[in-house]
């Protein structure tokens, strides 16, 4: 379970990335963050994450509060894919890059491996395993991303954007492989297709204050609402 309790980030005494935002995603329920650009989506992932301090309010994983004396605890329990793959990956291939997250976790190289090989055909890329991830594609590093952030095994996962990048059959694969995810997720997105073959419940996010959440379904039913928050 993911708490935001009335939450506000302010950054360098600009007016509020976040303003007084509150909502709850169920654990095992998968969440879209929708807003247009500038609407503080990025800003909330990284503040579940504990990278951004809150200037008011609380956040809690699984009863644990998002706080600097939790940030290790947080880290075990949540990971998150970068809008930017190139972010995220930074070792020789792709399969270490994936293994990474296995070996901090005190897998044995064989298991790390044997995960990680596993991860990257679930995603379509077990061909890429030895490749070097600058050779990739964008698409195909999008995938190597989410393919690392799983092999932290996090019972929280938080993705920005995950479906920039990615071709439409791509997309189509992508949507279906996080749509059958164990994992809370919160994914970030103006894609509201994407969304919805994916989420359960979307939070709608404008100029930093929580505009709607609920059932997606319900939540694309409102024509009003999406086109004040510049969605449609």
């Amino acid at each position: 379970m993911v708490e935001i309790a009335n939450i506000s980030v302010v950054r360098n005494g600009a007016a509020p990335a976040l303003d007084s935002v509150s909502f709850r995603v169920p654990r095992g329920a998968r969440c879209a963050v929708l807003g247009a650009n500038g609407a503080g989506k990025t800003t909330l992932l990284l503040s579940i994450m504990g990278l951004l301090p809150l200037s008011a309010g609380e956040i809690f994983i699984d009863k644990i509060r998002v706080e600097r004396r939790n940030a290790s605890l947080i880290r075990r329990k949540a990971a998150l894919v970068f809008q930017n793959p190139d972010d995220q990956l930074f070792f020789p291939t792709v399969v270490e890059d994936v293994m990474f997250g296995a070996l901090n976790r005190g897998e044995s190289e064989d298991s790390a491996r044997a995960q990680s090989e596993k991860l990257l055909a679930d995603f379509g890329i077990a061909r890429l395993a030895e490749r070097r991830p600058q050779e990739l594609s964008d698409g195909e590093k999008k995938k190597a991303a989410i393919c690392s952030a799983l092999a932290c095994s996090p019972e929280v996962l938080l993705l920005d954007e995950p479906s920039s990048l990615l071709d439409p059959r791509s997309r189509r694969e992508c949507a279906q492989m996080l749509a059958r995810l164990p994992q809370t997720a919160l994914l970030s997105t103006h894609d509201l297709d994407f969304a919805a073959k994916v989420c359960q419940y979307s939070a709608v996010l404008s100029n930093g204050k929580l505009s709607a959440f609920g059932k997606t379904a319900e939540v694309m039913d409102d024509e009003k609402l999406l086109a004040e928050a510049f969605l449609v």
